[in-house]
């Protein structure tokens, strides 16, 4: 199940905050189509089930939605920030 993650820091008093979302991906497969709701190109971090960065080929679809391609099929996370 996918979830939300909000990050704030407060500096000198200034709120700044950027919203993130995490994908994950429990049934194996060699593309991930990831809606993330975030309005902007992410960037994008994979790693799979064992906690290993994966590295694949990132598609922007729209500003709220990616297509991530890779040469096996594998379960895991995707990091959008």
């Amino acid at each position: 199940m996918a979830k939300w993650l909000k990050q704030s820091t407060t500096v000198n008093n200034i709120y700044s905050g950027d919203a993130n979302y995490v994908h994950d991906q429990g049934v194996p497969a060699a593309q991930w189509v990831v809606t993330h709701s975030l309005s902007k190109k992410c960037g994008v971090t994979v790693v799979d089930s064992a906690g290993s960065v994966v590295i694949g080929q990132i598609t922007y679809n729209t500003d709220n939605q990616v297509t991530l391609d890779f040469d096996g099929a594998f379960s895991g996370k995707a990091f959008f920030n």
